[in-house]
């Protein structure tokens, strides 16, 4: 197993936002939280297509220690590439792909998810031939493409990992999985996991498609985690998340995450949704760190 804890995810700062310095200090606050309490805090890139700091500047901001093993930066393809070398003495757009890479480098990040990712009229996206690839025959960059450009160009110096989305039609989910440990993936978080199937059916094909992922992965040796979605107030966006327009039922997040325990046992767990040290004490209580 490469992770040893449970994983928190952590939302950065928006670029448009009515106060930027009280959203990096609520930034900074939780990330300390996590981080004293030994979970590995996972920075998003850019999530639901929002404009947003990076994980590297929203770190370097309050000058937050880094520790490698509870660190994983999400990136995803909706980035520029200008093949500008990071410098911290200059001001620079860190959406910039290598900018971005370089800087977490620096920091002393080891762990990248990389996923295609959310796009919107306000973010570039890489080109195949940003990468080399001929557009007639790669015509959109996917997490693929983006692997293989990292390990080619910062050789050993991330440890990446991919996503798999068990509401996609498996067949076409598990053929991209192939292709992702290929392309050297050493573990998998998936989409946010129902263990209540009353609600839809497509809850159970899509348990169905998890279950037949777990068994490819563990063959390969690739670790799994499973996305446990912890809001029920924000529970109306589960299918935006998950791309589908299923019927979650009424989310109780904490039944749930009890049930996935008990469905999966020995996984761990990305914690969606968890802003405080009451969430974060209430899902201990269930599965521990």
């Amino acid at each position: 197993m490469l992770i040893h804890r449970q994983l928190m995810e952590l939302l950065t700062p928006k670029q448009r936002t009515s106060d930027t310095d009280a959203d990096f200090a609520k930034f900074a606050e939780r990330y300390q939280l996590f981080l004293d309490n030994d979970y590995v805090i996972c920075i998003t890139d850019n999530p639901m297509g929002n404009l947003s700091f990076t994980a590297a500047e929203s770190i370097d901001a309050f000058e937050l220690p880094v520790k490698a093993e509870n660190l994983i930066i999400h990136l995803n393809t909706f980035h520029r590439k200008m093949n500008e070398k990071y410098d911290p003495s200059k001001e620079q757009n860190e959406q910039d792909l290598d900018i971005l890479l370089q800087h977490a480098l620096k920091l002393g990040a080891k762990y990248l998810l990389c996923v295609s990712g959310d796009g919107s009229e306000r973010l570039p996206r890489l080109k195949p031939e940003d990468f080399g690839y001929d557009p007639a025959e790669v015509t959109t960059v996917t997490s693929i493409q983006l692997m293989k450009y990292i390990e080619q160009t910062y050789p050993g110096g991330f440890v990446m990992g991919v996503a798999y989305n068990q509401y996609e039609p498996v067949k076409e989910e598990m053929e991209k999985l192939e292709r992702k440990f290929a392309a050297g993936a050493k573990f998998i978080i998936t989409q946010p996991v129902a263990s209540d199937a009353s609600s839809d059916s497509r809850i159970i094909s899509a348990n169905e498609s998890l279950a037949e992922m777990l068994k490819a992965a563990d063959r390969a040796g690739v670790q799994v985690i499973l996305e446990a979605w912890m809001s029920q107030k924000l529970a109306h966006l589960l299918p935006e998340c998950v791309g589908y327009d299923i019927n979650f039922g009424t989310w109780e997040p904490y039944a749930n995450l009890a049930a996935m325990k008990a469905a999966y046992p020995g996984r761990r767990f990305y914690l969606s949704m968890i802003f405080g040290p009451q969430g974060m004490q209430k899902t201990e209580e269930i599965i521990g760190k």
